[in-house]
């Protein structure tokens, strides 16, 4: 089986970091490399991952860089024919990298994704998230609902490099987004159903003010796939309906953080009665601020 590189970003990430690293060390297949990213942390980061042998290569940015731009810096970094990401708070099951490889060798797949449990820092589950089992082009189903974990994804390094994509380093909050749907568009990706990670939900991991770059950051990636693939919203036009929909959305979020009801009713009204979804966050829009807030954060993380 084909080398693995476990691309690790981190920028002051040392509280849950020997756990993250712990469990890449526990996998059942051994053929991998980690290359770990450090963004200028000032805790003790780069000290943990200095403590382990050479498996890991550690790296560091010459300042703090926006995500998306340390996940390239990272990537040309890597040797190995597929490359897999962990965030440096979350923990892999033991047989995460064997379930990933056996999807995305079964056939000519530039990526695949598989579920996730949802722990908080306590490490209790509370919750999960289980894709769609599909594969082929399933670009439209992602206009509708992105389902793709960047914990639970591994790519291939020849489609990547042939495709000429890398992250986009104008991206700060929804990095996996541009790339991933950018990279569907003309290339095979699978998906299971199976849990392959434990993904940390912190109190904080979701604001409002990521809530409004989600926002835009997903219209600038349908402009650009819609700028760069002749006809593709003719082809996909009800698929392409729903992405803009689903960025309003987060817009919304940010708008009722600032109590801007009227502005959120305004963006709202044009999809309330096409989606059940967005006609109970209209609903919301009649709550006190404070159980909104509650809601969102309990129940729409993602």
């Amino acid at each position: 089986m084909p080398k693995v590189s476990i691309l690790m970003n981190c920028f002051n990430g040392a509280q849950f970091l020997k756990e993250s690293l712990d469990s890449v060390y526990a996998q059942t297949y051994s053929d991998w490399e980690i290359i770990f990213v450090d963004n200028c942390s000032t805790d003790e980061s780069q000290k943990i991952a200095n403590s382990y042998d050479s498996k890991i290569k550690v790296f560091e940015t010459d300042k703090n860089i926006p995500l998306g731009a340390a996940r390239n810096f990272g990537i040309k970094q890597c040797s190995g024919r597929y490359i897999a990401f962990l965030d440096v708070d979350d923990v892999w099951l033991p047989n995460a990298i064997e379930k990933l490889l056996i999807l995305i060798t079964s056939g000519d797949y530039a990526l695949a994704y598989a579920g996730h449990l949802n722990i908080n820092t306590d490490n209790t589950i509370i919750g999960n998230m289980i894709p769609k089992k599909q594969k082929g082009i399933i670009f439209g189903e992602l206009l509708k609902q992105f389902d793709i974990p960047i914990v639970t994804s591994m790519v291939s390094t020849q489609h990547l490099l042939k495709s000429g994509l890398l992250f986009d380093d104008n991206i700060h909050a929804s990095e996996e987004y541009c790339l991933f749907m950018q990279l569907a568009v003309k290339n095979c990706f699978i998906a299971d159903n199976e849990f392959v990670t434990k993904y940390r939900i912190h109190d904080n991991a979701l604001t409002n003010k990521t809530a409004a770059k989600w926002s835009n950051e997903r219209r600038y990636t349908l402009d650009k796939i819609i700028k760069e693939n002749f006809d593709i919203r003719r082809v996909y036009q009800k698929e392409f309906k729903e992405a803009y929909a689903r960025a309003d959305y987060y817009e919304v979020r940010f708008l009722l953080s600032l109590d801007k009801k009227k502005e959120a009713k305004d963006l709202l009204r044009s999809h309330i009665f096409k989606d059940i979804r967005y006609f109970l966050v209209y609903l919301m829009l009649f709550f006190p601020k404070s159980l909104r807030n509650y809601i969102f954060r309990k129940k729409y993380s993602r």
